[in-house]
């Protein structure tokens, strides 16, 4: 026990010096800056050889390079809909049906651009998972930051993009994620201001989230990308050191490297053309400005923002994504710890806090759950007890237990983080579940249940 509170500490204090150091990384034999520059960034794709562990797929599961794939396919499927999209209240609609049943190949265009930008989000977050739990960030606090750029523009992109077809869902969807932003103090009222140009989703919203969507977002999302990748490189390619057998054999990046990226981005595009194929992108019809939709939900990667304001605004708009970021923006910092880096959850006793972590998080979660949607009245209140009885607060609760019993029980500090963000993700999956079995006013319904008539 006071092995890791004297760890953690001593990562507090140096909290500072940390920073510096990992946010201006040099190597040892640092060169003059104008070489160092060049050769970096001229090698900064593929190195000239590459580890045998980097050649699994197990290593990184290709999420990084899937990511870069879907994003290359929105960049050319989105300049092809450019041609034809009309950004104007008038005619945005008009253009998104010319587009779905007057244009050739119009409709594999704009399903292949939603279903791979909805990939595209699932994957990045999944990038992100995988790094945490093989500890990637570790001395790479710079890209680890760089990272989560990245996964902001992602959603960014994907936020904006929704909006584009204006139509029903869109409209109502946009309203009730800008309206989220009314529970962020100070700062929430001027910025929903700032990105809808009014009041309400109009024309001017139209237009910003049009220019942020081609032109913005893509490339501050393409300058990340290529920092990313060079810092990568710079890095010293994957985190982690070899396993035993793999340790120093190194091989060409070409052909073996290169071959595998090519195959898997082949087979990627592949499978998304097949599922634009198959299933259309849904378009309805010109929203209605004065019958919204029953329920009005926000697109379903901000649901668990949703469902959760829907206990408590102030646990759910402010404080429990304010917790997650903040853990996401100083882990790197926090874990000091250099063993079993590149490991999936580290050696076994993190392995255990985890995966202990995660089962009472599940148990937890529908607990609460089926505690408050039975419990008279918990829905509807309001002030102090609906802040404090509710499930966001309840996970966060279970989150900074898991932090301290977690780092305690294993002595590390990997171990506390690791377990907190467990607990923190697990919350977002389910609270995004819950949030998508909502019907009319909000009420729960299982899947397999019906809604009212009329609804």
């Amino acid at each position: 026990m006071s092995g890791f509170f004297a760890s953690l500490g001593r990562n507090l204090r140096e909290l500072p010096t940390n920073l510096v150091r990992g946010l201006r990384p040099l190597p040892p034999h640092a060169q003059e800056p104008r070489v160092r520059m060049r050769r970096a960034f001229v090698y900064h794709l593929h190195p000239r050889t590459v580890s045998l562990r980097a050649l699994s797929p197990l290593t990184t599961l290709g999420l990084g390079l899937v990511s870069a794939v879907l994003f290359a396919c929105l960049c050319v499927s989105g300049a092809l809909l450019m041609i034809y999209y009309v950004p104007s209240q008038a005619e945005a609609h008009g253009s998104m049906l010319d587009l779905q049943y007057a244009v050739t190949f119009g409709p594999f265009l704009r399903a292949l651009h939603r279903w791979a930008a909805h990939g595209m989000v699932i994957v990045v977050a999944l990038h992100l998972l995988r790094v945490v739990a093989q500890a990637g960030y570790r001395r790479r606090e710079l890209n680890w930051l760089v990272g989560l750029g990245l996964l902001g523009s992602t959603l960014g992109l994907a936020f904006t993009g929704y909006l584009l077809p204006w139509d029903q869902r869109a409209y109502w969807a946009i309203t009730v994620s800008a309206n989220l932003a009314d529970h962020v103090p100070i700062l929430g009222a001027g910025a929903k201001s700032l990105l809808m140009g009014g009041a309400q989703v109009g024309q001017a919203t139209l237009l910003r989230f049009y220019l942020l969507h081609v032109a913005v977002l893509p490339t501050g999302l393409l300058l990340l990308l290529a920092l990313h990748l060079w810092r990568i490189r710079r890095d010293g390619g994957l985190a982690g050191a070899a396993r035993t057998g793999q340790a120093a054999e190194q091989i060409p990046a070409w052909p073996h490297l290169v071959l595998r990226e090519g195959i898997l981005a082949l087979v990627i595009l592949a499978g998304f053309c097949l599922l634009a194929t198959l299933v259309d992108a849904p378009l309805g019809a010109l929203p209605d400005l004065h019958h919204p939709d029953n329920p009005e939900k926000a697109p379903w990667y901000f649901l668990w923002l949703q469902e959760m304001v829907s206990y408590s605004a102030p646990v759910g708009g402010v404080l429990y994504p304010g917790l997650l970021l903040g853990l996401l923006g100083a882990i790197p910092f926090l874990d000091r710890e250099d063993g079993a880096v590149g490991r999936w959850f580290g050696p076994h006793r993190v392995r255990a806090a985890a995966a202990l972590s995660f089962a009472v998080a599940l148990a937890g979660l529908a607990g609460l759950e089926a505690l408050y949607m039975s419990a008279p009245g918990a829905q509807a209140g309001r002030g102090l007890s609906a802040d404090l009885f509710n499930p966001a607060t309840g996970m966060l609760v279970l989150a900074g237990l898991a932090f301290w019993l977690g780092g305690w029980l294993a002595g590390s500090t990997r171990a506390a983080c690791l377990c907190a963000f467990v607990v923190l993700a697990t919350g977002v999956v389910g609270f995004v579940l819950v949030g998508a079995c909502r019907g009319p006013d909000w009420v729960f319904y299982w899947p397999w249940e019906a809604w009212p008539l009329g609804a």
